[in-house]
């Protein structure tokens, strides 16, 4: 079975090196956004491309959006990604959730009925966690013509080598346990180009579009942004908007896996995990910073902001009476989380 590509400093630095992106460091990152501090914003996230062109645009005129393929319910990492967006909307952000239905149908083959109950889960649940689903967007991908219309325009922009370029870093992974196509089929080019549809479409409605996705998922921005550039001037298609994005760093996954993923049973403390389960899994990781699911998860909560982040790395390393009460109350807080989800 293929290796996974392991997510640690090298892979992040390798990754940061090869396509130019900027590091969301203490020192780099000279703006906030949504009231967040430089510091605030490096525990929550990794790093970021072109972030400087979105925080100069008016906030009236810009929008941040994410995105949760409906292959399965989702893990923590997931949870995190919808309360960070809470968090921004809640900054004064203008923000987008996507729930990827037309996605899974297509990308992982899951079956239709599977995907429109999922997204109907995930839209109730995302409101329990605080999403002002007034306020912004919390849509699926059926039925939403801009995003469809604006996928069959772009088409013209794009080629075979586009699609060949823009695989996940894990892809080879995921095909070797059956959960992906090989090859990039018919329907994973059309998932993929609906992703890139959606970000393209909120810009001919704001000047700026910042995508938050996971670090692995890098290469997704990288295909939109080089399509939207190549549209004609007095194309149906609006081309003078700024696409940057947002990366988190991944979660390390249980049971040897690289990530939590929905798509890989056992990999990640997801909405159906007992209690029990919760308190045991996050109490018996490394006592390391940088190999523990569970240090990795309190960087991206919301709940913890950096001088307690800074703080309780070092507990993590002493293994002692104060790391044990921050996880046990880290596990009451999952456990929480995981009961706001529509059953």
């Amino acid at each position: 079975m293929t290796t996974a590509v392991t997510f640690n400093e090298a892979y992040y630095d390798r990754v940061l090196d090869e396509n130019g992106y900027a590091r969301l460091g203490l020192r780099d990152f000279d703006f906030s956004l949504a009231g967040l501090a430089p510091d605030v914003l490096n525990t929550r996230y990794l790093c970021h491309h072109a972030g400087e062109a979105f925080a100069l645009t008016p906030v009236e005129k810009r929008v941040v959006t994410t995105g949760f393929g409906m292959s399965g319910v989702p893990h923590l990492a997931t949870i995190s990604h919808i309360l960070k967006m809470t968090e921004l909307q809640t900054g004064g952000e203008n923000c987008q959730i996507v729930l990827g239905d037309l996605d899974a149908y297509n990308g992982k083959a899951r079956p239709y009925a599977q995907v429109t109950e999922l997204a109907a889960q995930f839209a109730e649940y995302a409101i329990r966690l605080g999403f002002d689903a007034v306020r912004g967007v919390l849509r699926a991908q059926e039925g939403h013509l801009p995003a469809l219309e604006a996928m069959y325009l772009l088409g013209r922009y794009i080629d075979q080598t586009d699609f060949d370029r823009a695989e996940e870093d894990n892809h080879a992974y995921y095909a070797s346990r059956g959960i992906v196509d090989e090859s990039m089929t018919h329907r994973r080019a059309l998932s993929l180009s609906l992703m890139a549809a959606d970000f393209v479409a909120l810009g001919q409605d704001h000047d700026a579009v910042m995508v938050m996705l996971g670090l692995d998922e890098h290469r997704y921005v990288r295909f939109a942004q080089q399509a939207a550039a190549r549209i004609d001037h007095g194309a149906p298609l609006r081309r003078d908007f700024a696409l940057s994005a947002i990366y988190t760093r991944m979660v390390k996954g249980f049971g040897g896996h690289p990530k939590f993923s929905k798509s890989i049973p056992g990999s990640a403390i997801d909405v159906n995990t007992p209690p029990e389960t919760v308190h045991d899994l996050l109490a018996h990781e490394p006592a390391d910073p940088t190999g523990s699911a569970t240090y990795q998860l309190m960087c991206q909560l919301p709940s913890y902001d950096a001088d307690r982040t800074g703080q309780l790395a070092a507990y993590c390393r002493e293994n002692g009476p104060a790391w044990h009460r921050a996880v046990a109350d880290l596990a009451d807080y999952v456990v929480d989380l995981i009961g706001r989800w529509p059953r």
